[in-house]
């Protein structure tokens, strides 16, 4: 009897250890992924499609001042951040924005030519439609770029997009009249270097993080070709004429387009959550352009920041070259000073981003844009010769690349990568709309080609530089408060 009892106890004790053995197991489990969670929480996207704001973007706005990390929205484990394949699909991009910069950075060269020559009897402010009407296409078609390159991948949006950006080039060849020229170049040359611009930036996102800023910097090095696309201009107007100079210039981006497609590869699979995959187009399309995130404030300062920036550039790049004739320049040294203006920008378009993977792209944005709003007022309004005019060149030109090199990198900054298109597609189609009024706005004041009237628009220039830069201190403060060295 006694044994009895001692063996029930033996087995009482043991069962009372395997329960709590078990329930140690369980607890340790259980904190294992809660842990788990909290750490993967940041990463799950809103269920909701309405006015909220995704979960995967409070981390940005929620750490303030020395407490704020600028990756805690990311899975870090995500990003390859290199090899050949991830360089490749830089280099891909590059040769597809060689395409889209270069076009851009050439708009000046194409006006001076046509304004003197086919539609040498028209406004100068009718002509600006032309290229506002290009701006606008080219930055506002992301809301449709954007849905398509998350349901379908960079490859069949890039198609589209190259077609119609050569097919409307080649047609400019042959343009005479005015609406040609808006048809052309401003709506299909256009809506197809836009339906690129959007995937071919958003396709680096996939593969960087950490260096998203270095890779997206290599990938603008593409802009290499609006140096060289307004010195052939220059070489071959007066040698073959306007239309096969034009043919030529098509040729080669299309050439640019295919070496493109052939590198650029996505990583939808690896980086689209199941809600993103289960998306239909059109779904996607109604996110794309989400009125919601304008209830982040850092993302609407960023956005009129970007906004301001773009419509003073635009003005600066296409109207420099006819100021430099009106300040008694040659035509050829107007386009050298051209030249000069997009080589620097080149240089710009490399260093700050480099810089900022260092110490913050936001901070960088701020020093580029405060050097652009320098130059205009300290230097190309006071010293109009052609000294002030060239070293006015060297440092906007610096300046307008950084800038334009950094706005993928600011709004990546507080995107969600899964976000990123969409939010960048957002942001992008309000700054289209100053594209659009700032050629018909700016060209308002030089009607008369005056030097008077270009002084002008030099400050209504400035004036929106101004805007631009405290608009994005704003912003920064929204992020980090009054904190100084803090990258952001």
């Amino acid at each position: 009897m006694q044994e009895t009892i001692e063996m029930n106890k033996l087995k009482s004790i043991e069962t009372t250890e395997q329960k709590s053995s078990i329930q140690e197991f369980s607890d340790i489990e259980k904190g294992g992924q809660q842990k788990l969670q909290r750490r993967s929480k940041p990463m799950q996207p809103s269920t909701t499609n309405d006015t909220s704001m995704s979960q995967c973007e409070q981390p940005l706005l929620s750490g303030k001042g020395k407490n704020y990390d600028a990756y805690a929205h990311e899975d870090t484990d995500l990003f390859p951040e290199g090899g050949f394949e991830a360089w490749t699909v830089v280099l891909g991009s590059c040769f597809g924005l060689m395409t889209v910069f270069g076009i851009m950075q050439t708009i000046s060269s194409i006006q001076l030519y046509i304004q003197s020559n086919q539609l040498k009897d028209v406004k100068i402010s009718s002509i600006s439609w032309v290229f506002s009407v290009y701006m606008f296409c080219n930055l506002s078609m992301g809301i449709i770029s954007g849905p398509l390159f998350d349901c379908y991948g960079v490859k069949k949006v890039l198609v589209p997009g190259m077609v119609l950006n050569c097919g409307g080039l080649f047609a400019c060849a042959y343009s005479t009249e005015l609406w040609h020229f808006i048809l052309s170049f401003g709506f299909a040359a256009g809506i197809g270097s836009g339906m690129m611009l959007n995937p071919l930036l958003a396709v680096i996102s996939h593969w960087f993080l950490k260096k998203r800023g270095l890779a997206m910097g290599v990938s603008q090095m593409g802009s290499f070709s609006g140096i060289v696309f307004p010195i052939m201009l220059r070489s071959l107007y007066p040698k073959l004429g306007y239309s096969k100079t034009m043919i030529i210039l098509a040729s080669i981006c299309a050439g640019l387009c295919v070496l493109s497609l052939a590198m650029v590869k996505d990583r939808n699979v690896h980086i689209a959550d199941s809600e993103t995959k289960e998306k239909s187009f059109w779904r996607n399309m109604r996110d794309m352009l989400d009125i919601a995130y304008f209830k982040d404030k850092t993302f609407t300062l960023a956005t009129a920041a970007l906004f301001f920036n773009e419509f003073s550039i635009l003005l600066v790049i296409t109207y420099i070259s006819t100021y430099a004739l009106v300040r008694g320049m040659s035509e050829s040294s107007s386009y050298i000073l051209l030249t000069v203006l997009n080589s620097a920008a080149l240089v710009g378009k490399i260093v700050p981003n480099v810089i900022g993977d260092y110490i913050g792209r936001f901070n960088v944005m701020i020093i580029i844009l405060l050097l652009m709003m320098i130059s205009i007022f300290a230097i190309w309004l006071p010293y109009y010769n052609t000294a002030g005019l060239f070293i006015f060149a060297v440092l906007y030109g610096f300046g307008f690349g950084g800038s334009y090199s950094l706005t993928a990198t600011v709004i990546a900054q507080i995107s969600h990568t899964k976000k990123f298109a969409s939010r960048f597609a957002t942001s992008y189609f309000i700054v289209a709309f100053g594209n659009l009024i700032s050629m018909p706005l700016g060209s308002q004041f030089i009607n008369k080609q005056t030097v008077a009237n270009y002084n002008r628009m030099i400050i209504f220039a400035g004036a929106a530089c101004i805007a631009s830069v405290v608009f994005l201190v704003w912003a920064r403060f929204m992020i980090v408060g009054l904190t100084i060295k803090k990258f952001v």
